[in-house]
């Protein structure tokens, strides 16, 4: 039961992500979430806030398995949310209304793993 509600909980995020990115693509960001330009790094905290959900969920719905070929810090789900997030990032780089940014993806990266740790922790649980 537990398993199956991560599970739709991560695909409705997955879906509700898709959704901001794809308004962000269109340049209409500043329409949907203006509120963040008011705040003091509202950017990188949407992003941190986003990504760490995304993660936490994921890694929740797809249970870890020990891996030989990667280091026991990171797992698989969080590795293949990396790869893709990190390509999301470097495509904004050739659309005009978004803008490639090093900061934004370190704080999905602080995201990833704050999300993985407090998938961990909540598995034990």
């Amino acid at each position: 039961m537990k398993l199956t509600l991560a599970r739709i909980a991560a695909g409705a995020f997955i879906i509700l992500l898709i959704a901001i990115i794809v308004i962000a693509d269109r340049g209409e960001g500043s329409r949907w979430w203006a509120f963040i330009d008011v705040i003091p790094c509202g950017d990188k905290f949407g992003h941190l806030f986003l990504i760490g959900t995304l993660s936490l969920l994921c890694n929740l719905a797809i249970p870890a398995r020990p891996t030989t070929w990667l280091p026991r810090f990171i797992t698989l789900t969080t590795l293949v949310l990396l790869i893709l997030l990190s390509l999301e990032e470097l495509a904004q780089a050739f659309i005009p209304t978004r803008n490639c940014d090093f900061f934004d993806w370190l704080a999905d990266l602080a995201g990833l793993a704050l999300g993985q740790a407090a998938a961990g922790l909540l598995a034990r649980m």
